[in-house]
């Protein structure tokens, strides 16, 4: 023991600088743990570099000689010590062994985790490559384009699709990636930045494909409009000329028939016509809207003008519609010129046979009778040839005039003179008819022209009977209804003038016997009526002279009332008269209020 007493400080030395070794060794171990457990987000590289130096640090991790040594030597050391100072000593050591024994599991579990993180970090470089390949396409397919022509867009569509198709070479490797991202993600220890990554590759290889995919339908949709709007501009110059060649076309005819037939040719050739322009229209600015997309300003405007050029022909749609309208009303009017012609055409015969019937029935039918019916027949002709009037002014505005006419128009014009020829002799002849009896004609239009001035008056004045006399309350209500009926009166015996008119008038007539059936009646319904007006005027007359004589006697006792007490007014004042005066007004009042109520 001698040699270990007496090199006891040198040996010293060497335990404590191996023991602080010891501590130091684990120190840097927990550093390197904690380096590589914390949460900030390593290169590979610098991972690496922790990875190594962890791995370098715990390649003795059980240091089993340094702990067998260092307890050896202290056991030694402190033979012959103090009991204070072995101790120390001791529970240094047992401190240190234990915190190593404590420190083994956590190096042991950290190798795990090293070897997971290498992994993902290993991942992440195995990814970095595709990322950036995604980047790249992503780029392509979302950076400004301007194609100025169809040429332009043929390139990019090209390339685009040499995107597409290196998109569609990396599906395999990107989706193994994914998958094998997805396999570590399960481990419940992964790093947070692993989701990250997989979620990087995983949504950045379906953006990209979709972007990408956008980039070229958009490519091909301006390709199909460049391709689109120069043959619509093509197609829509042509259909231009082919309009101004129908309008053209576009004619009157005078055959009603083909006129029709015509016409609906030519609605129809104006409906397509309009419908092809108007639809290439809207595919050239539908063209352009696409187009503008990717189009460059100065080019858009250039395209803008072409289009303005274009909407200013489609004038020629406006014309073409206008005339065939013109033609539209040209044909309605025909027919109706048409259809008038031939309703009076068959009209004719039926005239005629009415006329005929009159000759044929002057034996047995009433000169009144035959009076009205040929009347009627003379107005009947009349509202024709009127009808006749107007359809000749309108052959002249629908029909050509002048030498050289086309047959269908004259086809018209010598039927509208054929009848109109008939018709004229037709009321020729019921006027020479008429003209045979004229007299009582005359006799018969005074008589029914009497009638229907009498019967209006004769139904109010009847309705006015019925109604009655009002009930005055003043003297001058009396006065107005007095007036009232007094010309009542007069008005009953100025209309009994135009009765009697019209009577002596029918009488004058060959045979009257119905006309003095009529005038019976009627003179019978008057009669009563103007015995009502005699009743009348008689009351009223009597109630007018009751009502002054009532209201002059009240006036004349107002006036001895309100004389002063003059002695000239007490020499007239007499009580006597006042009695009797007041006996009269009431006599008066009593008699004038029997006469309202009789009213």
């Amino acid at each position: 023991m001698t040699f270990w007493q007496e090199n006891y400080a040198f040996i010293k030395d060497v335990y404590d600088m191996r023991h602080s070794k010891m501590a130091e060794w684990m120190e840097n171990v927990e550093k390197a743990i904690s380096r590589i457990m914390a949460d900030k987000v390593y290169t590979s590289a610098e991972f690496k570099r922790e990875r190594d130096n962890f791995h370098a640090l715990c390649k003795d991790l059980e240091r089993a000689e340094v702990k067998k040594w260092l307890a050896h030597i202290l056991e030694i050391l402190m033979a012959e010590r103090a009991k204070d100072q072995k101790k120390s000593e001791f529970d240094k050591l047992e401190t240190l062994i234990k915190k190593h024994e404590e420190l083994i599991p956590t190096v042991m579990k950290t190798q795990v985790m090293v070897d997971l993180y290498w992994k993902c970090y290993a991942y992440g470089d195995e990814l970095k490559p595709h990322i950036e390949f995604l980047d790249g396409i992503m780029l392509s397919s979302t950076r400004d384009i301007a194609p100025s022509c169809v040429e332009n867009v043929d390139e990019l569509i090209e390339r685009q699709e040499k995107s597409l198709t290196q998109l569609e070479t990396k599906r395999g490797v990107v989706k193994e990636l994914i998958e094998k991202g997805k396999k570590i993600l399960e481990n419940p220890d992964k790093p947070k930045f692993l989701e990250g990554h997989v979620q990087r590759i995983e949504e950045g290889w379906d953006d990209t494909k979709q972007k990408a995919q956008d980039r070229l339908t958009l490519l091909q949709e301006t390709k199909n409009a460049w391709v689109g709007y120069a043959e619509n501009n093509e197609t829509i110059a042509s259909e231009f000329e082919k309009a101004e060649d129908e309008i053209k076309k576009v004619k009157k005819r005078f055959n009603l028939a083909a006129a029709l037939d015509d016409l609906k040719r030519r609605q129809d050739i104006y409906n397509k016509s309009n419908d092809t322009i108007n639809g290439l229209f809207k595919s050239i600015n539908d063209n352009f809207t696409c187009m503008s997309i990717t189009l460059p300003e100065d080019k858009k405007k250039i395209i803008d003008k072409e289009i303005k050029a274009v909407s200013e022909k489609l004038e020629v749609t406006g014309r073409f519609d206008e005339k065939v309208k013109k033609v539209e009303e040209f044909c309605n009017a025909l027919g109706e010129f048409d259809a008038s012609l031939k309703t009076i055409n068959d009209w004719m015969a039926l005239a005629t046979k009415e006329l005929e019937d009159i000759k044929a029935a002057a034996g047995s039918m009433l000169p009144e009778d035959r009076v009205a019916r040929t009347m009627d027949l003379q107005e009947d002709i009349s509202a024709k040839v009127e009808i006749l009037s107007s359809n000749a002014a309108t052959e002249k505005e629908l029909l050509p005039q002048g030498d050289k006419v086309p047959s269908d128009a004259q086809d018209y014009k010598d039927e509208l003179n054929r009848i109109t020829k008939y018709v004229m002799d037709l009321q020729a002849r019921t006027r020479k008819e008429c003209d045979s009896f004229s007299e009582d004609v005359k006799y018969w239009a005074e008589y029914r022209t009497g009638i229907k001035e009498f019967t209006p008056w004769l139904e109010k004045s009847e309705g006015a009977c019925t109604e009655g006399l009002s009930k005055p309350s003043n003297l001058d209500e009396v006065k107005a209804l007095h007036e009232k009926v007094s010309s009542f009166d007069k008005t009953c015996i100025n209309y009994l003038k135009v009765l009697d008119a019209a009577a002596d008038a029918a009488k004058k007539m060959t045979t009257h016997e119905e006309a003095d059936k009529e005038v019976a009646a009627l003179k019978e319904r008057y009669n009563k009526t103007k015995s009502v007006s005699d009743s009348w005027v008689a009351k009223v007359d009597t109630l007018l002279k009751e009502w002054v004589l009532l209201d002059n006697t009240v006036t004349e006792l107002n006036t001895w009332v309100a004389k002063d007490k003059t002695q000239e007014g007490e020499n007239q004042f007499s009580l006597e008269k006042m009695e009797s005066t007041l006996g009269e007004l009431k006599n008066i009042f009593k008699q004038k209020e029997q006469l309202v109520d009789n009213l």
